[in-house]
């Protein structure tokens, strides 16, 4: 067993779908509909057994549209009576369960449903006065895990480990346009395979929280 890729659909860290790039199978669902308050982020795990495999490119587009997830067997079907494949592919209903919720709120905490408990953000995942930005939890494992943000611009946010070893254990890169053209990805290291819900969970928090805090700096704010 090796770590794994996932890719990001979508540049957003709201509205995406993760992609394992070995596979091709999507493994997690992040959609938050578009509304100015009481913003609710909802994350499912995919079924991958009878998913129909996404190929993702780099010189796939980030457009506002999604990839939508195909059981294999569904499409097959629909070829086996004789019409050809479409490249509109019906979505699954329901294809998986919810991992977790995010309940954004500008005037106080922010809440997270997860594992069948409700807690605030800064129960969960409380910022760590060492270095700006930074967020920091504690695994299934029980050993703390921090998201380091490191300077704005860079491939950040990193997961490591909230020691001095600093083993890194998560690493998202942005997606690039311009020399080399790039899909947004989050690398998993091995370390890190049997705590996925945390890791997506955790960096969806903290990488909109980055992209929040880029906004401002670009804006004057």
């Amino acid at each position: 067993m090796s770590g794994c890729t996932l890719q990001l659909t979508r540049n957003s860290a709201l509205r995406t779908t993760l992609v394992d790039a070995a596979s091709g199978h999507a493994k997690y669902q992040i959609d938050t509909p578009r509304r100015i308050a009481r913003r609710m982020t909802r994350i499912k795990k995919l079924d991958s057994t009878e998913q129909y495999p996404i190929h993702l490119s780099d010189a796939d587009s980030d457009s506002d549209d999604d990839v939508t997830v195909i059981g294999e067997s569904e499409s097959k079907k629909g070829m086996d009576d004789g019409e050809e494949e479409d490249e509109a592919m019906t979505e699954v209903p329901e294809a998986s369960d919810d991992v977790a919720r995010i309940y954004w709120n500008w005037f106080s905490s922010d809440k997270i449903v997860f594992q069948g408990k409700i807690t605030t953000r800064s129960e969960f995942l409380p910022k760590c006065g060492k270095m700006k930005g930074s967020f920091v939890f504690t695994g299934p494992d029980g050993v703390q895990y921090r998201w380091a943000m490191g300077a704005l611009g860079m491939n950040y946010p990193k997961l490591v480990t909230a020691d001095e070893k600093k083993e890194v254990i998560a690493e998202f890169h942005r997606a690039h346009y311009i020399t080399k053209r790039k899909k947004a990805r989050i690398e998993v290291q091995l370390a890190g395979m049997g705590m996925l819900d945390y890791i997506v969970l955790t960096f969806v928090f903290a990488e909109e929280k980055r992209r929040e805090r880029e906004r401002r700096t670009r804006s004057g704010g």
